[in-house]
């Protein structure tokens, strides 16, 4: 009967936005905050690039679809959110799926890879017995011990959106269970940047869950946007009372798809990629209230993923994908798990120096990977991590040829 009701509700609403597209279409543009975009070869500027550092790079298939990934630099360790492609086209909300029953697993995993020594290393989730559907992450340093992280992570639960924050040693392969995030105002969560040990920002990539109201809003984001009031970024912290206290930091219609965010300059600074307008947005943190004043907006030249700090130089490492119209293609249907349909990939470095102006440091064809949606670089080393959403492995990368 529900499934019933749901495409009955479809159908009308189909029928409706033919109605909209032929009289209405217009007064969505002036009056509804959605972007009348006409010319999109502002998406393609790196489409043509060519080969960039790809030529020495390696699969590991233990990680599959790793959304993302993190360095902890000190020691050299790189951690990532991973699950499984299969079931992700089954379950993952961020994607319009949401078979709650019809998945394989719901317990995705997160792994940490050593650099110096080429090895990863799965973690095991002691304390937390949940769904464990995976996307962004951060890692929190315990400043008084150099060996000791929290890693918090956006968790797509059947039971609703949450932040889950674990704590971890160094020398252990264990991740502790510390304590879970709920709030009306996480809702569509894709990346979150730990603030303090009880306090984040999150980024909300779209306005709706994907089965709220039958899907219909969803559906209504999808067919008639982009909208700029579709996303936004929130911050969350925990009151005197113990309860958590949310609310949008990031001004009105200022984001219609917020995706990747990092904490700069000791919570100073916050930057979020945005895939519709393919640029990266840097924010003066107000100290107190957390409200967000755009300070810069980096023109990517393609739709902007994840992204994360190059240390010493202050670069910022930043996930696009240089052809929208084949990621598209590769994301709808069946055809996450067809690793035969490729499409460029590709990594920038915006360089501080140069007030974030972008360059292209890795761009490859996608035969290692297309969707690829998280990148870290480890200086140090020379090496770039790199994963996908949906991708069959994750991928190092020498980057002996580049100057940090």
């Amino acid at each position: 009967m529900l499934q019933s009701s749901r495409l009955l509700g479809l159908s009308l609403l189909a029928a409706l936005s033919s109605l909209l597209y032929i009289n209405f279409y217009p007064l969505l543009n002036k009056y509804g905050g959605r972007l009348n975009i006409k010319d999109y070869t502002y998406l393609t500027t790196h489409l043509s690039h060519g080969p960039s550092n790809n030529n020495k790079c390696w699969t590991f298939p233990e990680g599959k679809a790793c959304e993302d990934i993190r360095i902890h630099h000190e020691s050299g360790t790189a951690f990532l959110a991973c699950g499984y492609p299969e079931t992700r086209t089954v379950f993952y909300p961020p994607l319009g799926t949401y078979d709650t029953k019809g998945a394989r697993s719901y317990r995705e995993y997160f792994l940490k890879y050593d650099i110096e020594n080429n090895k990863t290393s799965a973690l095991d989730t002691v304390g937390w017995d949940g769904d464990l559907v995976l996307h962004g992450i951060d890692l929190y340093l315990d400043f008084k011990d150099s060996k000791t992280l929290y890693l918090f992570a956006v968790n797509h639960a059947r039971k609703g959106e949450s932040i889950l924050v674990f704590k971890h040693s160094i020398e252990s392969n264990s991740l502790n269970f510390i304590k879970e995030y709920q709030h009306p105002l996480i809702k569509t969560p894709n990346a979150v940047a730990a603030t303090g040990l009880n306090s984040f920002f999150i980024s909300n990539d779209h306005y709706s869950y994907p089965s709220h109201y039958f899907g219909l809003l969803r559906y209504f984001e999808h067919t008639f946007g982009p909208f700029s009031w579709a996303s936004s970024v929130v911050h969350c912290s925990v009151a005197i009372s113990g309860d958590l206290d949310c609310k949008i930091v990031s001004p009105a219609k200022s984001h219609p798809a917020a995706n990747g965010l990092l904490l700069l300059d000791g919570g100073k600074t916050l930057m979020v990629n945005e895939i519709v307008e393919a640029t990266t947005s840097i924010y003066d943190v107000d100290h107190v209230s957390k409200m967000l004043s755009l300070r810069k907006k980096v023109k990517l030249g393609a739709p902007a993923d994840n992204l994360s700090i190059i240390p010493g130089s202050g670069d910022v490492a930043v996930c696009v994908f240089p052809d929208a119209t084949k990621l598209r293609a590769r994301l709808s249907g069946n055809n996450p798990l067809n690793s035969s349909m490729i499409a460029p990939a590709a990594v920038l470095r915006l360089k501080q120096k140069d007030d974030y102006e972008p360059e292209v440091m890795y761009w490859d064809d996608g035969s290692l990977i297309t969707v690829l949606t998280g990148a870290a670089v480890d200086p140090k080393r020379k090496k770039m991590i790199a994963g996908g959403v949906v991708e069959r492995h994750f991928i190092v990368c020498d980057l002996d040829g580049v100057v940090f």
